[in-house]
């Protein structure tokens, strides 16, 4: 049986903690389902220190369930009932979510969420399995024999992550492409968007090429790039202007005898803008970072690095194309290692180019 099935036939057999229950299993609260009275156990419940209503436990669940409006109390959140849907709204700070009885479909800063076991009705009643508290509100669970003890400093917690804005319009904001560090920031009616400074912004002034600080939910939605929901976002840096971006694996790089490097860079399908292969040109004038915005040695970038890189539009007509890098964003380097370390001096190979000659078409 799998998952789902089994979560299901979990919440149709489900007797109550409290005897002779009922079990709104799809959110009907005009057809209940009498089920027996001999399956479920009780679970005693403790919120930061203080006993709550009592929950149950099914025989084959993974999971206790706990009462929500009792949960939202000890944890102080609001809760409102949208009786229509049988759905329970918790808010505080920033953080929202939506528990519709009977779906495993936890909508957290709207992003859904599945915990293995649907939210029931029990005597009027709502119910969610005891991992929503911890994978959902990001609370402490302890779970002894009937014994459940949730603890939590404070429910409003967030996520911290630094990048480099890839892509921006009014809704969302993509940091670091799609490379190892990428996240998509979904904007939610409360975010914020400032300067380093205390400077208000609005998310349509981010631009290509922005470092920023993003804190968001820690619930992410596994795709690809993940997503969450975004409240505060921090520009430490400002990009100029109408820059371009293009990124991906690196074919090939070459030095010249002044040190200057190109890199070939292979971008993807998944590349927030792909093409296909593009030549950036590294001078003394190109900042080159990694995405928290640390300075990072040029020599240092290898083949096996994923990179970002900035240019103002002017490419050459050639194949594959050829442009000045404004900046090169690495996602890749350890920036603790000397360059001595890090670097497979490429430099050495290639000193007998006097100039950056346009890498071959395929």
């Amino acid at each position: 049986m799998n998952k789902k099935m089994k979560t299901g036939a979990a919440a149709l057999a489900l007797t109550a903690a409290l005897s002779s229950g009922y079990v709104y299993a799809n959110g009907n609260a005009d057809a209940p389902v009498s089920v027996s009275t001999t399956a479920a156990s009780k679970v005693s419940i403790t919120v930061n220190g203080h006993a709550i209503d009592a929950g149950f436990i099914l025989p084959d669940a993974e999971h206790p369930m706990i009462p929500v409006r009792a949960l939202a109390e000890a944890l102080g959140m609001e809760l409102t009932w949208v009786k229509d849907s049988k759905t329970a709204e918790l808010t505080k700070g920033n953080v929202w979510t939506a528990i519709p009885t009977g779906k495993d479909q936890y909508n957290v800063n709207r992003m859904y969420v599945e915990l293995g076991q649907v939210p029931v009705i029990v005597e009027g009643t709502q119910y969610v399995p005891l991992n929503f508290a911890s994978e959902v509100l990001h609370a402490n669970v302890k779970t002894e024999g009937a014994s459940v003890t949730i603890t939590t400093e404070e429910v409003q917690e967030f996520a911290t992550s630094v990048g480099v804005v890839t892509y921006a319009d009014d809704s969302r904001v993509h940091i670091n492409g799609v490379g190892p560090e990428s996240l998509i920031l979904n904007a939610i009616d409360d975010t914020e968007y400032l300067l380093a400074d205390g400077t208000s912004l609005d998310i349509t002034d981010l631009k290509v090429g922005d470092q920023v600080v993003a804190q968001h939910s820690m619930v992410m939605a596994l795709s690809m790039p993940p997503q969450s929901a975004v409240y505060k976002i921090t520009v430490t840096e400002q990009a100029q202007e109408n820059l371009h971006s293009v990124e991906g694996t690196i074919g090939d790089i070459r030095v010249t005898n002044n040190g200057d490097r190109s890199l070939l860079i292979q971008s993807g399908m998944l590349a927030a803008n792909p093409q296909s292969e593009i030549v950036l040109q590294i001078n003394e004038d190109t900042q080159v970072v990694n995405t928290k915005g640390e300075k990072v040695d040029p020599a240092s970038i290898t083949d096996e690095d994923y990179v970002i890189g900035f240019h103002n539009g002017v490419l050459t007509r050639s194949l594959p194309p050829i442009g000045n890098a404004i900046k090169i964003v690495v996602d890749s380097v350890d920036v603790s290692q000397s360059p001595e370390e890090s670097a497979e001096a490429p430099a050495e190979a290639d000193n007998s180019a006097e100039t950056i000659k346009p890498f071959p078409a395929e």
